[in-house]
Order: C-alpha cells, then sequence, then structure tokens
C-alpha cells in the first residue's frame, strides 16, 4: 500500500452539490444495479430490527459489532461516517456539515491501492479536540481522483 496523500481541499464552490433529494431510474432494464442496491439501502427501514438483533447477537459473543460489519461490507462504514455527522451521501462523493471549522482545521488524506482507496479525516475544533476516521471508497470506483471543497459552511468530497 502506498503512503497516505493529502488532499488539496478548494475554498472555492464544487462543480455540483450533492442534493438531498436524488432521484433513482428504476424504470426499465437500464437501471444499474448498484443504482436499486443504494435505493434499497437507502429505503429499507424494516430491517432495523434485523440489524439490532444482529448487533445484539455480535455483542453477546464479544465482538464489536461495527468492526465486524465493516469488515464484511466496508461501504457501511462509510454510511456510518456521514450519518454520524449529519452528512449527505451521493454515488460519487459525500457532504458534511462543518459549522465552526475553517478550512484550516480540517485534513483529508487517501490512500490507493491496485483495490481500494482509503480516505482518512482529520477535524481539529478549536479547544484542540481532535475527530479521525477513516473510510473507503467503494470498490468499484476506487483508484480516481479525490476532489475536496469546502463551501458554505459544508464539506464536499467528490470522486
Amino acid at each position: 500500500m502506498s503512503e497516505w496523500e493529502l488532499v488539496e481541499i478548494s475554498s472555492a464552490e464544487p462543480d455540483e452539490l450533492i442534493d438531498e433529494h436524488q432521484s433513482y431510474n428504476t424504470d426499465g432494464l437500464e437501471t444499474e444495479v448498484s443504482d436499486l442496491h443504494s435505493h434499497f439501502w437507502r429505503d429499507a427501514g424494516h430491517l432495523s430490527e434485523v440489524e439490532d438483533r444482529h448487533k445484539q447477537v455480535l455483542i453477546s459473543s464479544g465482538m464489536i459489532p461495527e468492526s465486524h460489519i465493516a469488515s464484511v461490507e466496508p461501504s457501511r462504514k462509510l454510511d456510518w461516517f456521514v450519518t454520524e455527522l449529519n452528512g449527505r451521501m451521493n454515488p460519487d462523493g459525500l457532504s458534511i456539515p462543518v459549522k465552526g471549522l475553517e478550512i484550516n482545521d480540517i485534513a483529508i488524506h487517501q490512500m490507493s491501492s491496485d483495490n481500494e482507496t482509503i480516505i482518512k479525516f482529520n477535524f481539529t475544533e478549536k479547544d484542540g479536540q481532535e475527530l479521525e476516521r477513516i473510510v473507503n471508497i467503494p470498490n468499484e470506483i476506487s483508484n480516481t481522483e479525490v476532489k475536496a471543497n469546502f463551501f458554505n459552511d459544508r464539506l464536499y468530497l467528490r470522486w
């Protein structure tokens, strides 16, 4: 695996803002499987009971649920991170509100290998407290250029 590379964060408005209300084409056979899968997971509220019971089993067996699920399905870790910070996902990026932080308080690094791209986020508050999260970009779109913009108190990341 290569070394961590710093991702430059632009203060300009991103080319395309991530919209909260995404529309998915579910008509006909031309719909991508990944779009349908993403749409299903976004609207699968009925599965929360199953996920809760699965977590209970993992906890009772001594395993940390998030690490197990993240190792089985790395894209879930990215979803948890974005949800944790009240952000929004897009098939080729994300948007996170970072009110109270300046562009200099945010550092983003990426590490790429043949089959995955890992992104490391560092947010430093004014009192020195730091939040660090490491997430994987989905495999089917890895090894692409990552672009970051900080605009209107939101961090936009596109790949």
